[in-house]
């Protein structure tokens, strides 16, 4: 496994890491989320990220895994959460201070930790919220020493506002082959500001593995790139997950990857993979031109 910066944190972190929104999955049975999360520790992964909006996975995360704390560095996630409500679990948006404060309280008791590594806005306030009380309060958090650091999760022009208005630690943001656009609109800011890049949906969730187009702009939109785009061509005798991982780890800025799976082998797959080995620049090249062309 190789390991990269991140940002101007001080952190090192494994360049692969694990999205665990999956472990958060009520129906999971707790003994396979036990085997996920030590499995994805002893292969090498020192990053994961959840949210408190992710069932049951950061209680999970404490009660499995919180006795290896000084092996991993944890990011979750607030501004939203999820409640139980007649039977269904329901999201929550909640970016008053007082919301703000008790959801990260909450996810280190959760968590079985009483300092998180990086705490995040799950988005950014909108315009019924009152930004700097919002951002005021995260702040408060890592004052509190709740939090060692913190950040934004959000794409796009919004995220790249956010990270020139604050002092953000982190930003976690969508970058892979068929979704290209950090290029221009988030990793020069980021550079600018040594804010340390956690990529999320590296791979785009395989969306060209799927015969027929999934329900909901979430997969459908990547799955209709993915019709369009020569993956194939690129990537010649190279698997194409291996292929489009490696386009987004080729990317100096990225500091860490984070792949969801409950499945070790995919896990392994994905790991094998942290070899050091970059793309060839040509290659690079035509991917981002063909991207600039079509889309």
């Amino acid at each position: 496994m190789q390991h990269r910066q991140l940002g101007k944190t001080g952190l090192t972190v494994s360049e692969i890491g694990l999205g665990a929104a999956q472990i958060g999955h009520p129906g999971l049975p707790e003994t396979q989320v036990e085997t996920v999360l030590n499995q994805a520790l002893d292969l090498g992964i020192t990053f994961i990220d959840t949210a408190a909006m992710y069932g049951h996975s950061e209680e999970r995360i404490g009660k499995f895994i919180s006795k290896r704390k000084d092996e991993f560095v944890l990011a979750t996630k607030c501004g939203d959460y999820q409640i139980e409500k007649n039977g269904k679990r329901e999201t929550v948006k909640d970016y008053t201070p007082d919301g703000i404060l008790r959801t990260i309280d909450e996810s280190r008791k959760k968590l079985n930790m009483d300092v998180i590594d990086i705490v995040q806005f799950h988005g950014v306030p909108d315009s019924s919220d009152d930004a700097k009380a919002a951002y005021d309060a995260l702040f408060e958090a890592k004052n509190k020493g709740w939090a060692k650091f913190i950040g934004i999760s959000q794409d796009g022009a919004a995220g790249a506002q956010a990270a020139a208005q604050w002092p953000l630690d982190t930003q976690e943001f969508t970058y892979n082959i068929l979704y290209q656009e950090a290029d221009s609109v988030l990793f020069p800011t980021l550079k600018e500001h040594t804010t340390g890049a956690i990529i999320k949906r590296p791979i785009s969730n395989a969306v060209w593995q799927l015969t027929e187009k999934p329900e909901g702009s979430f997969m459908g939109g990547p799955w209709e790139r993915a019709q369009t785009f020569p993956l194939k061509e690129l990537a010649q005798d190279m698997p194409l997950v291996e292929f489009v991982l490696r386009f987004t780890l080729s990317h100096a800025q990225v500091s860490t990857a984070i792949i969801g799976t409950t499945n070790i082998e995919h896990m392994k797959a994905n790991i094998r993979i942290s070899d050091g080995q970059k793309l060839p620049e040509e290659t690079l090249q035509k991917a981002k031109q063909i991207f600039s062309e079509q889309f």
